[in-house]
């Protein structure tokens, strides 16, 4: 069966879509504190860090960046353009940016500094000066990006007057994760571990 880019598009974002369902739900299990979030994250992992579904996992987040980037030369062409469909295109941009940086930022940190990704692995990012400056608004237009991606893809197959207002539930999402990880919520220590990591990191910045 011969399957057109926006077809494999789709097709692949539904299997990517449960890893994110659990990916979303283990972020705001954070909202009750390190050892709800760390009970969440061992379940989750206990399936998609299985090596074979995370091969397939690692395939499918590659692929999906080349089929958008097919996807958005192809609508630079066309002579004009809704709204929801720059919606489309812009936010698919941030989202294809963010996967090839936060999935080659988590590999390397598991495989060559043997850092547990967990908990701590985000909320650095988010506590130390001046990392979260940056990472902040990062993390947050990436959740922004996801939910305008999603919904604008739906609009521009079945128009609903309820797609505009649902696009604040990216900023409502991304809110209180950014506040639990950045240690708002309840302190937040790193582990002696993490810290010398983001110590190494703040060394090549400087």
């Amino acid at each position: 069966m011969h399957l057109n880019p926006r077809q494999a598009h789709r097709r692949v974002a539904l299997f990517l879509g449960l890893f994110l369902i659990v990916h979303f739900a283990t972020h705001l299990s954070a909202l009750g504190g390190v050892d709800s979030h760390a009970a969440a994250l061992s379940a989750g992992r206990a399936v998609y860090r299985i090596p074979l579904i995370e091969v397939l996992l690692v395939a499918a987040f590659a692929a999906q960046v080349a089929l958008g980037v097919m996807l958005v030369r192809r609508m630079a062409c066309w002579s004009q353009q809704g709204g929801w469909r720059r919606a489309q295109k812009w936010s698919g941009i941030v989202l294809a940016v963010f996967i090839v940086l936060h999935t080659g930022a988590a590999l390397l940190s598991r495989w060559l500094f043997a850092l547990d990704t967990n908990f701590y692995w985000a909320a650095g990012t988010l506590t130390i000066a001046p990392l979260k400056y940056g990472f902040a608004p990062y993390y947050g237009a990436a959740v922004i990006a996801l939910v305008t991606h999603l919904l604008a893809a739906l609009h521009v197959h079945r128009p609903a007057r309820w797609h505009g207002p649902a696009l604040l539930l990216g900023p409502v999402l991304a809110l209180p994760i950014l506040l639990a990880y950045g240690g708002a919520l309840f302190p937040v220590a790193l582990p002696p571990a993490h810290q010398a990591y983001f110590n190494t990191y703040l060394g090549f910045m400087r």
